[in-house]
């Protein structure tokens, strides 16, 4: 038997039984008290999560439908149950032997089965470079120069503070609610908002605050709109911004343990972006700013965590998913809408990958700070820097 105490801190000082629920147990979510542990606790699979993926462990190939459909699954299961990464971990294990035929999803080219490979970690003092995925080969050890990654590290921290002042970021257009604010980005917008005036001593009660959005965001929600799940993502982010890059150790580990829950968030949105908007956004500058965002707010999804992991481990993690994610052909229609009007090929997206290839044989021009975004972690600083000031 161990003899390492199980419950966590609060439970222990006030000698009361602890569920051993994890991130959070049952006693400190209904007190509201921040929940840790000396020795975080193993949780099984949920129900749910273990007979979806049961019942299709045996599949050789999986399609973008058959996909959503698991994660529609575990969307059923409670919101406690959500952040065991155990459930994620084994659910993304399935798409790790593919057949090198296998094709693209029957939404289009968002998804590269092949290519999906998701890294999640272990218990905290666990190394995870062990678990991995893919059939990839042997993984290459991510290198690049000092100023390029801090200045990814410096452009992706600020972004609850540009909310703040400028009441959009370069994936949350501030035309996109104009008409209706979800309550998703409204306790986003005073979370960051409390991030900027609260002294960096003085920041539990903004994590308190962080759980319990965390929680109402993982509360399961039947037909909602494509523009609410976005809030929902995009709240996910700025409060994932915020552990990484404005929380203490423990704030950290706690966004990387919820890293398969927002990755499968954000491809589940891609993959239903292409099919409810599809074409449509060609004629329609609103429809465009909506179907841009969820393009952008996926590729900082996986930015985050890449960055984040290339620290960690030296590794990239979703990499290989990464560059098939699609990008926008006319992303200078963010700017107005005279811009989508006047561009042709608005609504054609192509994959990341082949937007670094066209970039290599362009000619200078001032880019667009999510173009800079995009390009600095692959060519350096000072090339795109240099790139960008001869114009």
């Amino acid at each position: 038997m161990s003899l390492r105490r199980k419950s966590c801190d609060a439970c222990f000082k006030g000698r009361r039984k602890c569920d051993l629920g994890y991130p959070t147990c049952a006693t400190c979510r209904k007190t509201r008290k921040t929940c840790h542990y000396a020795y975080p606790p193993i949780q099984q699979a949920s129900t749910v999560a273990e007979s979806t993926i049961a019942q299709t462990a045996s599949a050789s190939t999986v399609s973008a439908g058959s996909m959503i459909e698991l994660l529609e699954a575990i969307d059923n299961s409670s919101p406690d149950s959500l952040f065991d990464e155990g459930a994620f971990a084994d659910f993304f294990g399935q798409y790790t032997q593919l057949p090198e035929d296998a094709g693209t999803s029957s939404a289009g080219h968002i998804i590269d089965n092949r290519q999906l490979s998701v890294l999640l970690p272990d218990a905290p003092t666990q190394p995870s470079i062990h678990i991995f995925l893919g059939s990839l080969g042997e993984v290459q050890p991510i290198e690049g120069n000092a100023p390029a990654w801090q200045w990814v590290i410096d452009e992706l921290k600020s972004y609850p503070q540009e909310l703040v002042q400028r009441t959009e970021t370069i994936f949350l257009h501030r035309e996109l609610y104009r008409e209706s604010l979800p309550q998703p980005i409204r306790a986003a917008f005073g979370v960051s908002a409390t991030l900027c005036l609260t002294p960096e001593a003085n920041r539990e009660m903004l994590f308190r605050i962080i759980d319990a959005e965390i929680l109402e965001l993982l509360k399961p929600s039947h037909e909602t709109a494509l523009l609410d799940e976005l809030a929902k993502l995009q709240a996910f982010v700025v409060y994932q911004t915020i552990r990484f890059f404005h929380g203490s150790i423990e704030q950290r580990v706690m966004a990387e343990q919820q890293q398969g829950l927002v990755m499968a968030m954000a491809l589940k949105l891609l993959a239903r972006s292409q099919t409810e908007i599809g074409d449509t956004e060609a004629g329609n500058w609103r429809t465009w700013i909506l179907a841009e965002c969820i393009r952008r707010t996926v590729i900082v999804v996986y930015f985050l965590y890449g960055i984040n992991s290339v620290f960690r481990d030296g590794i990239c993690v979703g990499l290989h998913t990464l560059v098939k994610l699609p990008l926008s052909t006319t992303i200078s229609a963010w700017k107005s809408e005279i811009n989508h009007v006047h561009q042709t090929g608005s609504g054609t997206t192509i994959p990341y990958e082949t937007f670094m290839l066209h970039w290599l044989a362009s000619t200078p021009r001032k880019l667009d700070p999510f173009e800079k975004l995009l390009l600095v972690p692959c060519q350096g600083l000072d090339t795109v820097e240099l790139y960008d000031a001869d114009v």
